[in-house]
């Protein structure tokens, strides 16, 4: 039988490796998984660390993060499987808003997101993100949201980039799975995006914050709405 770490382990012995750089998505990828392997290997890579990285990952620690250094975000509310029989759909009318956005905390790629605005869309969104994680952020909707993005490069001394927008087709709920890996020819972008420059200052400054907090390093995407 095989060794299944054989391939780990021929990568310690590699010598033409000078520095990984994880250009990978989700779960085991930008989760600090990755990095913890990199660290055992003793080979250095471009990004931040392990714990940067699991806690950027996970949307409800991050917002803890956030909200600690006083970051604007959502409201939002985490059901668990202890608490679910008391996060009830008017439960969350009443703590967190009549519109609603569904997530699995660790899940990317718009995986097993849903928006409800009735208690049966709850709970069916309810139902389906926890295929995907055991902890679920239910958030605040955003009415008529405009999709901002901006890039930070750097790490003692990060720089915002331009602010980039994305604009979804009004036929579809949100920027979905289908939208970014599917079909994306009704998806528009606009780099660099043309708001008031008190916005668009706020908003650099905001994407630097967060990154700072979260201690980040090399380089993330800050997104708005």
């Amino acid at each position: 039988m095989s060794d299944p770490l054989a391939p780990i382990k021929n990568l310690t012995l590699a010598k033409d490796i000078d520095i990984f750089y994880p250009v990978v998505h989700g779960n085991l990828g930008e989760d600090g998984t990755l990095q913890g392997l990199f660290k055992l290997l003793k080979k250095p890579y471009v990004g931040s660390g392990v714990l940067a990285s699991a806690a950027s990952f996970d949307k409800d620690i991050t917002k803890q993060i956030l909200t600690h250094h006083h970051i604007q975000n959502t409201k939002y509310v985490v059901v668990t499987p202890e608490n679910r029989d008391q996060m009830t759909y008017a439960y969350l009318q009443a703590h967190v808003g009549d519109h609603l956005f569904i997530k699995p905390a660790n899940q990317g790629s718009s995986i097993g997101i849903h928006k409800a605005e009735n208690e049966q869309e709850y709970l069916d969104g309810l139902a389906d993100a926890f295929k995907y994680d055991y902890k679920i952020l239910v958030e605040e909707s955003i009415d008529n949201p405009c999709e901002v993005e901006c890039s930070i490069l750097g790490n003692e001394n990060p720089k915002a980039s331009k602010l980039g927008a994305i604009d979804v087709p009004k036929t579809d709920t949100f920027y979905d799975y289908n939208n970014k890996f599917v079909d994306a020819s009704g998806v528009t972008f606009e780099l660099p995006v043309e708001l008031p420059a008190d916005l668009t200052k706020r908003i650099q400054q905001m994407s630097l914050d967060a990154f700072k907090a979260l201690g980040l390093k090399g380089m993330a995407r800050v997104d708005f709405l």
